[in-house]
């Protein structure tokens, strides 16, 4: 047994945002390098499945009992920022709640809409996160990953990461995201400071932070990739930034406010799935699977989760 503070049974129920999710065999916390390394070689010993995770914010863990390790990326913990010219290291691990009070205290625009979101900046990344028009991907300048099977080092341009719509190349990778470069612009403190505190606001009106949820449950559609936009323009879609809401097509299904077991298609906001009475996995699954029906039987679309869902 490694050294490090390893929990056993730990209940996933605990770390998860929508507050889901059986127990995992063993649940370990990873400061930096030498204890990754120290975790990697017991997990090959003793041939374990593993889940790397951030923060835990868009993943749907099942109810069931998961015989591996958890692995939580939490390298911020005492670690320097290493600030360059134009742009700023950070741990991939740094809460981006965070990241954003250091841009205030740095004067560095650019990253205000990231307000609310609950993520680490290395799960921003690996999914390439977005809200209001932005995507972080267009503020990567590299990243610095660390193999699981060669404990190699690697770093990938901001070319190399392959970004898209809610896509990275670190998606199809065996590795974990240890640093991320950003860019820095400077700004004014006030201006950024009442930049983050309204789209803060924005979510809390728009009552995201109402019950315990993932965010969006499912990708926006991209008008690009429809076969058949021009018959769905009868249903007169509102199209934004190139894509149709996924929450606008489930709610013209009349999904809002659906329930099943303690899980609910939130009607506020049709795109989340939320917890409102001790919800089970199973719930949840089976509200996604309700969606996809629902809308393929309308509108011939087939509707692809944004978040993850981790069964084992």
């Amino acid at each position: 047994m490694p050294s490090l503070k390893i929990q056993r049974n730990f209940l996933l129920k605990n770390i998860s945002s929508i507050k889901i999710g059986g127990r995992a065999k063993y649940f370990v916390e990873i400061n930096s390098k030498k204890d990754l390394f120290e975790i990697l070689k017991w997990v090959k010993q003793k041939n374990l499945p593993i889940l790397i995770i951030g923060n835990a914010s868009n993943i749907l863990f099942s109810d069931g009992f998961f015989p591996g390790v958890v692995i939580r990326i939490k390298n911020s913990k005492n670690r320097k920022i290493i600030k360059k010219a134009k742009s700023v290291v950070v741990s991939s691990g740094m809460l981006i709640s965070d990241f954003l009070n250091y841009c205030l205290k740095n004067q560095w625009r650019g990253y205000e809409w990231l307000a609310g979101i609950p993520g680490t900046i290395g799960g921003a990344v690996f999914g390439n996160a977005g809200a209001y028009g932005q995507e972080i991907g267009n503020y990567v300048v590299s990243v610095e990953t660390i193999d699981i099977s060669t404990k190699k080092v690697k770093k990938y341009s901001n070319r190399e990461c392959h970004f898209a719509y809610r896509e990275s190349i670190f998606k199809a990778k065996n590795e974990i995201l240890w640093n991320v470069e950003l860019k820095t612009i400077k700004g004014k403190k006030e201006q950024i400071e009442k930049e983050i505190k309204n789209y803060f606001q924005e979510r809390i009106e728009k009552k995201n932070f109402l019950y315990p949820s993932l965010g969006c449950v499912f990708k926006n559609i991209l008008v690009e990739e429809l076969k058949n936009f021009e018959e769905i323009k009868k249903f007169n879609p509102p199209v934004r930034n190139g894509k149709i809401s996924a929450g606008w097509l489930i709610e013209q299904c009349g999904l809002k406010g659906k329930k099943i077991g303690g899980a609910m298609i939130a009607s506020f906001h049709a795109n989340f799935i939320v917890n409102i009475s001790n919800a089970s996995s199973q719930d949840v699954k089976k509200l996604i699977a309700l969606i996809k029906e629902k809308v393929s039987q309308k509108f011939n679309i087939q509707l692809k989760e944004e978040i993850i869902v981790f069964d084992y």
